[in-house]
């Protein structure tokens, strides 16, 4: 079989810099770009003596350069986004390099043919009240005046825009809307969900923020999780034209996860937390309370399951962080 070549958005971010490893070890060659808003170096410098891999920093609103280097490319992983904020950071990045990026990518694939595989997120089912989550399943998104929204909506865009590429001029496109997971190599930010937050805060004998009572769930995932759903689409022909949920499909509430990494931590210190109401955080925006994939789509196309459990996730990021990884 010939020698196939990625370009991936995002290359240096926490998926990416995984998702890299697993290419190049698949003997893929791979273009990688990221503007390091997000992403760090330091994710993907042990892969830049590879002759497989070339890594150029280059944003995804520099249509011109897109052009160039999707040339001769087998499949684009688009992965690189402006993340989700909170109601006082400025929306208008998060909707229009998530827009204007996700339509350069699916342009400059119409141009030379290549398949796209975009990366969507959960956050787009809002508030379904229909649980598990499944990927046919109605959307409900809060009012358009709470910022926090933003993202969801960029996203949600995005995947429209892929279906009319996919429908309108014959792009093949998969659809990866990815459920929460993290590495040691996690951003540290809000943006980067609560399980990194709250190892580095454990680690560091800090307070763990909690919104609210810390009640609301998540099914918070390993990287490596979701970068073997990533790699099975890529090749998978029967995945395009679908929206495929990946992630891990056990549920833990917010508190409970602290409770967990503390445990894990086995700092001898004692789990510090501190309650700070919603509103203080997001304002007027609620809360998802519950958020849990349906996998059975992954699971019939891809022949996809999660592998690591949340408790071996753990472990893994603690051991790592504590060597200074």
């Amino acid at each position: 079989m010939a020698q196939k070549t990625i370009l991936m958005t995002g290359v240096a971010g926490m998926i990416g810099s995984h998702l890299l490893d697993d290419l190049l070890a698949k003997n893929y060659k791979v273009i990688g770009i990221d503007n390091l808003a997000y992403g760090k170096t330091i994710n993907i410098e042990h892969n830049m003596s590879n002759p497989n891999f070339k890594f150029y920093k280059v944003d995804i609103l520099d249509f011109e350069t897109l052009k160039i280097l999707a040339k001769d490319i087998d499949t684009i992983v688009h992965l690189a986004a402006v993340k989700k904020i909170g109601e006082k950071d400025i929306s208008y990045p998060t909707l229009s390099v998530n827009a204007e990026g996700t339509e350069n990518i699916l342009k400059v694939a119409k141009m030379w043919g290549c398949k796209v595989v975009f990366a969507s997120t959960s956050d787009v089912y809002g508030m379904s009240p229909d649980l598990p989550l499944n990927e046919d399943g109605d959307l409900l998104l809060g009012p358009s005046m709470i910022k926090r929204w933003s993202y969801a909506v960029s996203k949600l865009y995005g995947e429209q825009m892929c279906f009319a590429y996919y429908h309108d001029f014959g792009v093949p496109v998969v659809v990866i809307r990815f459920f929460g997971g993290f590495s040691p190599r996690s951003s540290f930010a809000w943006s980067g969900g609560h399980v990194p937050i709250f190892l580095r805060a454990i680690l560091n004998d800090e307070e763990v923020v909690v919104h609210g009572d810390g009640s609301q769930t998540r099914s918070m995932g390993f990287v490596t999780d979701l970068v073997a759903g990533t790699s099975l689409a890529i090749d998978n022909e029967k995945a395009i034209g679908e929206i495929i949920n990946i992630g891990n499909d056990e549920e833990l509430s917010v508190l409970d996860t602290a409770k967990l990494i503390h445990k894990f931590a086995n700092t001898g210190k004692e789990l510090k937390i501190k309650f700070v109401p919603m509103s203080d955080v997001f304002g007027k925006y609620k809360d998802i309370m519950r958020r849990i994939p349906d996998l059975q789509k992954a699971k019939r196309i891809l022949g996809y399951a999660p592998k690591v459990k949340l408790e071996e996730a753990v472990k893994l990021t603690i051991a790592e962080m504590k060597k200074g990884k």
